[in-house]
């Protein structure tokens, strides 16, 4: 165990490095175009300031129903209904009673969508008028921006506008009597997130050339986020990249999304190519660096404890992808690193949500023991474990994906030379190999998202077969060689 954490440990550490601690600046310090009082969870104990107004002689509700998230009372019904109903003014003095930093938008958020799913959300959504989705994008942009069913352009400047508020909020705060233990640590993560949306960002080799987009943000540490790369309301093709132990949007996000963008220029490199031999436009794609979840450290990795609430943040993300795109759906890929292929089994086994295509790479286990039990449209469903991944094939979850009996295609990990274009790849090792530009991996990451895993080198499963395996050189491993107790 005490192995098998450590290569985790230094593998996660060597992808992404450490980020640096910002800088706070009179820039970053500015007035709240709102200003933030009492918290949510108390709001129940507070009058909203002014009288409710009358129309057509009924008193127009002024979100009570949005209060007191916690008790067992709360009903997400009554809330949106509120919020679609009441006026202009009752909404801001609504917003004016949550925090600026995030706490408060986040638990409305969770109340919210521990009770209506992602299709009722985009239905409710979807009857508001232009003017309403205006004055509760602007006012309560905390919730518009992670409710899954709203549109993502919506989600985006929502959400840039909520981490404004909240990056405005925190680093008021810092230096003055009002100052929070975890003040500097939640400022460094807001940074982050802005540096990721940064173009700067773009000068960095392989990081991709297409727009970027923040479809969601959980301000309160530890943090979650999701940035897609390319254009998630409109692309023919959407891949979502799960990672694993040690991935904090803290210290990972730029580099996620920065993998992301590699992956999404792959990908629409090889689009181009293939679709210049058939019918119609060339297919678009979008690619989302997805942290939406509390990844593990050394403390706690031993368990599937925080993979289940992963997997449920991941079952709302697709159910939301889907409700968003109902009338134009995209064909969906899941690529999961490492601890996150875990909980990609978890969500994919849930029977709520599926998938077009699943990569499992690095894995350490999956919770169902075939490729058969999970959600994956035509069984499509892939593995992949680089020759001197400590990770892959421990076992340590559960089945391996890589064996033949788990029935997934184990890919090619060797490098070699593409049988398509004749240029060279280079070999995908290590546990952190599976994302690096110009490897054999890379290449049949793009080609699978796309839905042309036909195209890819590997060795096809073999669904029921039991007893030891015969290494193969090209996918041979230290687990596979050396004798264990």
């Amino acid at each position: 165990m005490l192995f098998l954490a450590t290569a985790m440990l230094s593998a996660s550490v060597h992808l992404a490095g450490v980020a640096d601690a910002p800088t706070v600046t009179s820039a970053t310090v500015r007035a709240l175009d709102r200003p933030a009082a009492v918290s949510l969870v108390d709001a129940s104990v507070h009058d909203v300031p002014g009288p409710a107004p009358v129309r057509d002689g009924r008193a127009v509700p002024e979100l009570d129903g949005c209060r007191g998230v916690e008790a067992s009372t709360f009903s997400a019904e009554a809330c949106l209904d509120q919020l679609s109903r009441a006026s202009s003014a009752g909404v801001e003095r609504f917003a004016a009673s949550l925090d600026a930093d995030g706490d408060d938008a986040a638990a409305l958020v969770a109340a919210v969508g521990g009770q209506v799913p992602p299709d009722d959300a985009a239905a409710w959504w979807s009857d508001l008028g232009d003017d309403r989705r205006t004055v509760l994008a602007h006012a309560v942009p905390g919730v518009v921006g992670n409710l899954e069913g709203v549109p993502y352009s919506v989600r985006d400047t929502a959400n840039r506008q909520f981490l404004r508020y909240a990056t405005t909020a925190v680093a008021g705060r810092i230096g003055s009597d009002a100052e929070r233990p975890d003040d500097l640590r939640r400022l460094a993560m807001l940074e982050q997130v802005r540096a990721t949306l940064d173009g700067a960002t773009h000068d960095v080799p392989f990081a991709g050339t297409a727009d970027r987009h923040l479809v969601a943000l959980d301000t309160v540490l530890p943090g979650r986020a999701a940035v897609t790369v390319g254009d998630l309301d409109t692309a023919d093709d959407v891949s979502l990249l799960v990672p694993g132990m040690l991935f904090t949007v803290s210290d990972q996000l730029v580099d996620w999304t920065n993998t992301a963008g590699a992956l999404h220029d792959e990908q629409a490199t090889w689009a181009t190519l293939l679709g210049r031999s058939g019918p119609g436009p060339v297919p678009t794609v979008a690619v989302v660096a997805w942290m939406g979840y509390q990844t593990p450290d050394l403390t706690n990795f031993y368990d599937l404890g925080l993979a289940q609430r992963g997997a449920a943040h991941l079952e709302g993300a697709l159910a939301g992808l889907d409700a968003a795109r109902a009338d134009d759906e995209p064909r969906v890929s899941v690529m999961a690193h490492s601890y996150g292929s875990t909980t990609a089994t978890i969500a994919l086994s849930s029977g709520r949500v599926a998938v077009d295509s699943l990569v499992l790479l690095g894995s350490p286990g999956s919770v169902v023991p075939d490729a058969g039990d999970l959600a994956v449209r035509g069984t499509d469903v892939y593995a992949a474990a680089g020759s001197f991944d400590p990770v892959a094939g421990s076992g340590f979850f559960g089945a391996d994906p890589a064996t033949a009996a788990f029935g997934a295609v184990v890919l090619h990990m060797g490098g070699g030379s593409d049988t398509v274009t004749g240029r060279p790849l280079s070999g995908a090792l290590g546990h952190n190999d599976y994302f690096r530009a110009g490897t054999e991996s890379m290449r049949s990451l793009a080609l699978i998202g796309l839905g042309h895993g036909v195209l890819v080198d590997g060795r096809a499963g073999d669904p029921g077969r039991g007893g030891p395996e015969a290494p193969v050189l090209t996918l041979v491993r230290p687990q596979d060689v050396y004798f264990r107790d």
